[in-house]
């Protein structure tokens, strides 16, 4: 066990060793470079305006840079499907009840009766919207309130 440790530890040396030579290498090129010369030497004017060293190129880690790309054409909506009346879903209106400005009214269904006011849920989507003189406003799934009048 002692063996396999030491090997490890020689290994792992050596790999630090071998990447603090290729540092020093990468440093050494950079400053090798930019030296200064002697004392004796006339530079000419084209030695002398040689072009940097050009930066670094580091590989893209989360890829190249895009332009965004425009947005895509909106498909059209297919119309709704129309509902049906009121009436065909088994509700009836029998009586509205004022008591101040308090309204509620008074609905049948095959299911049974109930005593709503505006603001209550009838079914699954189905808002009462208002209760009113000529009878009960009724939204269903956000769309534009209908008329569940008394029966004639």
């Amino acid at each position: 066990m002692r063996i396999l440790a030491t090997l490890c530890t020689l290994a792992a040396l050596a790999a630090a060793g071998w990447s603090g030579v290729v540092l020093w290498q990468e440093l050494d090129t950079r400053t090798a470079a930019a030296q200064p010369v002697p004392a004796g030497v006339i530079l000419t004017e084209a030695a002398a305006t040689a072009p940097p060293a050009p930066p670094r190129r580091w590989p893209a880690l989360f890829g190249e840079p895009q332009p965004p790309a425009p947005p895509a054409p909106a498909e059209p909506t297919p119309p709704a499907a129309a509902k049906p009346p009121l009436e065909s879903l088994g509700y009836r209106l029998n009586g509205v009840v004022r008591s101040g400005n308090k309204v509620w009214a008074i609905v049948s269904h095959p299911a049974g009766e109930q005593l709503v006011r505006g603001g209550d849920r009838l079914g699954e989507g189905i808002l009462i919207d208002r209760i009113d003189t000529e009878g009960m406003w009724i939204s269903r799934d956000g769309d534009t309130p209908e008329l569940l009048a008394f029966p004639e």
